[in-house]
């Protein structure tokens, strides 16, 4: 049962798939379980840059200012329906 997950086929070499059995293997898992652990760990080890943060920052103040303009789902959802 796939929830909200996307297939993708990867082509390694033999030595680097090889590794990676050596290593899924100590850590009790498969080699699909273990390249999908590996991957999800590297994807959520992002470093917020200073200039990401100074940028967020001012959003969230000019949030709390009330200085920002939102468009509701809803207007969003029909003006790309009508396209």
């Amino acid at each position: 049962m796939l929830k909200n997950k996307k297939r993708k086929e990867i082509t390694l070499d033999i030595e680097t798939i090889a590794l990676l059995e050596i290593q899924a293997e100590r850590e009790g898992r498969k080699l699909k379980n273990y390249m999908e652990h590996v991957l999800k760990e590297k994807a959520n080890d992002i470093e917020l840059t200073d200039a990401y943060k100074a940028i967020m920052d001012e959003m969230l103040d000019k949030h709390e200012k009330g200085e920002l303009n939102y468009t509701p789902w809803e207007e969003v959802k029909k003006q790309l329906l009508s396209k």
